[in-house]
């Protein structure tokens, strides 16, 4: 697993980990993952969270079997997603995000945690090279 961790208003920060996130995936993505929705996702999760939950900000990356799972953890007031993508109003100032993120993951999830904070986790369309498959 990698983690990150970083504030919300360090934008730069966020750059860097959304690089290194990348670097980290192409490195050992199978061909025919995309990670450009992988930095699409990314975006969006932290851009939520920054709008929404300013503070320090989790970002996790692991493999579940072949794919990989993106966590984004705030530690805000909490926040419950019922999960169903549906595009706001073209009028609307917010919600753009996550039916953006879940209409290219393969699938997402959000969750208010004990406490403070929300987790959102997401499915991304990057698969394990055969070569690292090999190696775990």
């Amino acid at each position: 697993m990698q983690q990150w961790s970083f504030q919300a208003a360090d934008a730069g920060r966020a750059y860097g980990v959304r690089h290194d996130m990348l670097a980290y995936l192409r490195s050992r993505a199978a061909e025919g993952s995309d990670l450009d929705a992988a930095a699409l996702i990314f975006g969006e999760l932290v851009g939520n969270v920054v709008r929404h939950a300013p503070g320090p900000i989790a970002v996790d990356l692991l493999w579940d079997g072949d794919t990989a799972i993106l966590r984004v953890i705030d530690a805000g007031p909490g926040f419950d997603w019922n999960g169903r993508p549906t595009l706001p109003s073209m009028y609307a100032e917010s919600g753009r995000g996550l039916y953006i993120a879940s209409s290219v993951a393969q699938s997402l999830q959000v969750c208010r945690l004990a406490g403070n904070g929300t987790q959102a986790t997401a499915r991304l369309p990057v698969y394990l090279s055969d070569e690292f498959k090999a190696k775990i």
